[in-house]
C-alpha cells in the first residue's frame, strides 16, 4: 500500500509542474498543487498513526493461557483505515483535476501520470474499497500487482470491534472479485489470536513499512520546498479557497 502511494508521488513531476505553472503564472493550478501536498501530509500522518499503534500491540502482546492482552482498540484502528480512505480518495480527485489541467500547458505530464496507471485507476477504488471496510493491505507492490503481491498473495489485515460470524471463506472468495480461478488470500481478522500477530510480525519485518513512510515523507518535503521556490504563500493563499470551494 506504501510503495503504490510512493510511486503515485513519485510519477507527479512536481518540479516540472511547479516550473510550468510559475511560467504560466497559473496560481490555481498552484494551489491544487498546494492542496496534493496537503493531502500527502494527511495520509503521512495517518499512517504514521496507524503504525505506531500497530507497532504498540505487537510489542504488547501477551497470551495468557488461552487468551490474549494487547493494547489496541479495533474501533479506533477501523476509524483511521476509513479516513484513509476517505483521503485517498480526494487525493486521486485532485491528481485527476491536476493533470486535465495540465494537459493545456504540457501534454507530457498527464501522460507519464496515465503510462505508470494506463485505465487502471480502479486500483484506487479497490484501495479505498478494503481500508473503508476495515481492511489495512500489507502487500507493497507496485500498481501492475496491487492489491496482490509479486507473488500473487493478498494480504490484509482486518479490524472489527467483535469477531466476524460470517463464512470466512466465502468473504475470501468474493473480496478481491470472483474470476473462476482460485488465490491466496490471506486476511486475518484481529480476533483471529496467533495468527492475526504472526501475520503483523512479518508485516513490519518483511514489508517494512516505517522505512517506506520515512521515504514518503522525504518526497513531501522535497516537493514542499520545490513549490515554495516557485511561488510564494500569498500566491497559493490567494487562490485555495477557490480550488477548495470546487471539491468540497
Amino acid at each position: 500500500m506504501l510503495e503504490l502511494i510512493k510511486l503515485l508521488l513519485e510519477k507527479i513531476d512536481f518540479l516540472a509542474i511547479a516550473e510550468a505553472l510559475h511560467k504560466h503564472k497559473n496560481r490555481q493550478g498552484a494551489a491544487r498543487l498546494h492542496l496534493i501536498l496537503v493531502q500527502s501530509y494527511e495520509i503521512i500522518e495517518i499512517y504514521d498513526i496507524l503504525l505506531h499503534e500497530l507497532r504498540s500491540a505487537l510489542d504488547s502482546h501477551q497470551r495468557i493461557d488461552d487468551r490474549h492482552r494487547f493494547s489496541l482498540n479495533p474501533a479506533y484502528i477501523s476509524s483511521l483505515l476509513e479516513r484513509q480512505s476517505s483521503n485517498l480518495q480526494v487525493m486521486e480527485t485532485l491528481t485527476i483535476d491536476m493533470m486535465d489541467e495540465l494537459r493545456i500547458l504540457d501534454n507530457k505530464f498527464a501522460e507519464a501520470y496515465r503510462s505508470l496507471l494506463p485505465g487502471k485507476f480502479s486500483i484506487l477504488f479497490e484501495a479505498q474499497g478494503l481500508l473503508a471496510g476495515g481492511r489495512l493491505p500489507l502487500v507493497e507492490s507496485g500498481p501492475q500487482h496491487f492489491p496482490a503481491s509479486v507473488q500473487g498473495e493478498y494480504r490484509t489485515l482486518w479490524f472489527t470491534p467483535e469477531a466476524p460470524k460470517e463464512d470466512r471463506r466465502e468473504i475470501e472468495k468474493y473480496l478481491y472479485g470472483w474470476n473462476g480461478k482460485e488465490k491466496t488470500i490471506v486476511d486475518v481478522n484481529i480476533h483471529d489470536g496467533d495468527t492475526f500477530f504472526l501475520e503483523l510480525k512479518r508485516y513490519f519485518d518483511e514489508e517494512n513499512p516505517i522505512k517506506r513512510l520515512g521515504e514518503i515523507e522525504e518526497l513531501t518535503e522535497k516537493y514542499r520546498d520545490i513549490l515554495l521556490k516557485n511561488f510564494s504563500v500569498e500566491d497559493l493563499l490567494s487562490e485555495i479557497g477557490k480550488v477548495r470551494k470546487h471539491y468540497n
